[in-house]
């Protein structure tokens, strides 16, 4: 009873807990099955789903590694076992046991189902329903114990449910609440993985799949390019797909988004903003130019950018969208990969862009545009930056990793960090850091992506990561606390006025961390101007900032002195 009570609680556990309370759940269902299938009209059925609960419990009990996937199957497994024998076992009874019965076996059946249907969103429920079961198979086996009994043999414990067989009675208000709870969390669960499953990101097409080989022509040749029909009101919007250089030197193929004002052009052409974009997953679905599908807007400011008259060329980052392994947090890729979709800007005919530039980018973006920043003097010296706005920079890694490790949403980020890094740098292997269960959970988040409903599915792997490490944190040996340092902002010139906004109440890039930053970059001799926003967010930064970041960009191509906060 209390194992139930802890699971409805707080399903919220590290997976390796959550798995160890999922596990005795189904054990203790599966002896109430064998111990009560001797008063049974059908002891074959109840044996076998007594030994099926068993058999799931010991496998989520000794399975070390054990994924919130394989847990849901095997939970589910279970419930859809256990659910079938109470409709079978209903058909023996008569009056109000057989719709109780089957009100219980229907709320199994379906958290099962859905379970094995897509087991990574509905997890939690099911912590719940089996909390519900395990609660009332305590209930039950308290009162058998101490109910008085007018007959021998008057009150049966059968699968979690207290049976009258004689002239005893049945505490059938707890029993109905319980079974109908349990009804109403499976329907509801089921509702929401149809609606989430339905409205995920979109899996990328045939656009995306790179010719083999590359066409001839340096960094920012154009593939192909589609029009995005209805993307913004007053703009042709173009998918394209264009060459840059990958994390490992070589070319490769990166896609990202178009935006052009309608009307003609001025003369000497548009002035052009690289918009790198925040965190939206590490899958190649989670690319920003599909998140139209879903009516998602992924550029912050376009509307005001639109009406200035400037093209925005808005990458989706090497692996968003194309299938190689996504870079995260990784700086100069990011770097290479905006300054090339400049470049392919100006190869897109329509968009008349010239050659004039600024950068703006928030979180992820924010760094990344900070990079791009550093890097394109020697990476793309035609182009002109005229300034870099950086919304909350992922300042110094390590300070970043320290500050988020303990809420949801920062190891989210940092589990994304780890299973990029992994792929790419040799060295660095999760498993020389983290436990089996850190391990699963860090390959579970790398699926999903952090836009639209699709966010939600990532909420049950983020409540349960418990980043266990086997020795020390990460950033604190080698090759790890290399990554950090060189992907680490701020340390290479920049030489053009930075805009640094952030938010006073941001909880994920904490405005003492930017301020670190923003003195590092004044100690550099960087022009820079700091505006903080009081009460403001990490998540909702990014919106509110963007008109300032537009008339600061705008001042920026006119010519004009930039403000500073650096001491004289």
């Amino acid at each position: 009873m209390l194992l139930g009570a802890y699971l409805i609680a707080d399903p919220f556990k590290s997976l390796s807990v959550l798995a160890a309370a999922t596990a005795i759940a189904l054990l203790l269902s599966g002896a109430g099955e064998l111990a009560s299938a001797g008063e049974s009209r059908a002891p074959w059925l109840s044996r076998v789903a007594g030994l099926a609960w068993i058999v799931a419990g010991l496998l989520a009990l000794a399975w070390p590694g054990i994924t919130l996937t394989a847990l849901a199957i095997v939970a589910g497994a279970g419930l859809l076992i256990g659910g079938v024998t109470e409709l079978r076992a209903a058909a023996e009874e008569r009056g109000e046991e057989r719709l109780l019965a089957r009100v219980g076996g229907l709320a199994a059946v379906l958290a099962g189902l859905l379970a094995l249907l897509w087991p990574g969103i509905t997890i939690l429920a099911l912590a719940v329903i089996l909390g519900i079961r395990t609660f009332l198979f305590g209930c039950a086996a308290l009162v058998a114990a101490t109910r008085p009994v007018r007959t021998p043999g008057s009150v049966v414990v059968r699968g979690g449910r207290v049976i009258a067989t004689g002239t005893g009675s049945t505490p059938r208000p707890i029993r109905w609440t319980a079974a109908l709870a349990a009804l109403a969390l499976a329907l509801v669960g089921a509702g929401i993985s149809v609606a989430l499953h339905q409205s995920g990101p979109t899996h990328p097409g045939p656009f995306y799949a790179a010719p083999s080989p590359l066409p001839h022509g340096p960094p920012g040749t154009l593939i192909r390019y589609e029009l995005i029909p209805h993307f913004y009101p007053g703009a042709l919007t173009y998918r394209v797909l264009y060459k840059s250089t990958g994390f490992d030197g070589r070319p490769t193929a990166v896609s990202g988004l178009v935006v052009v004002p309608e009307g003609p052009a001025p003369r000497g052409g548009r002035k052009v903003i690289a918009f790198t974009h925040g965190t939206v997953g590490v899958a190649s679905n989670c690319a920003p130019s599909l998140q139209h599908v879903g009516g998602g807007q992924p550029i912050l400011g376009l509307g005001s950018f639109i009406a200035a008259g400037y093209v925005v060329a808005a990458t989706d980052y090497e692996g968003l969208g194309t299938p190689a392994p996504a870079p995260y947090l990784i700086g100069r890729v990011e770097a290479m990969d905006a300054l090339d979709s400049v470049r392919a800007a100006h190869h897109l005919r329509a968009a008349h862009a010239g050659l004039e530039f600024a950068i703006w980018g928030h979180s992820q973006g924010g760094q990344a545009a900070l990079f791009t920043a550093e890097l394109a003097p020697s990476y793309a010296p035609r182009l002109r930056l005229v300034g870099v706005a950086a919304g909350a920079p992922v300042p110094d890694l390590v300070n970043f990793f320290k500050v988020n490790i303990k809420t949801n949403v920062g190891k989210v980020l940092i589990a994304m960090a780890l299973g990029s890094w992994e792929q790419l740098y040799g060295q660095a292997r999760l498993e020389k850091v983290l436990t089996p269960s850190s391990q699963a959970a860090v390959t579970q988040i790398d699926r999903y992506c952090l836009y639209g409903r699709e966010i939600l599915t990532a909420i049950p792997t983020a409540a349960l990561l418990n980043l266990s490490f086997l020795h020390s944190p990460p950033w604190t040996r080698e090759p790890w606390r290399m990554i950090a340092a060189e992907n680490t902002p701020g340390m290479a010139p920049i030489g053009v006025p930075i805009l640094i906004t952030q938010g006073g109440a941001d909880q994920i890039v904490p405005p003492r961390v930017t301020e670190r930053l923003v003195r590092r970059l004044c100690a550099r001799g960087e022009d820079v101007q700091e505006r903080v926003y009081p009460s403001v967010g990490h998540l909702e930064a990014g919106i509110v900032v963007a008109p300032d970041v537009a008339a600061w960009i705008a001042e920026r191509f006119a010519g004009r002195p930039a403000p500073s906060s650096c001491p004289a």
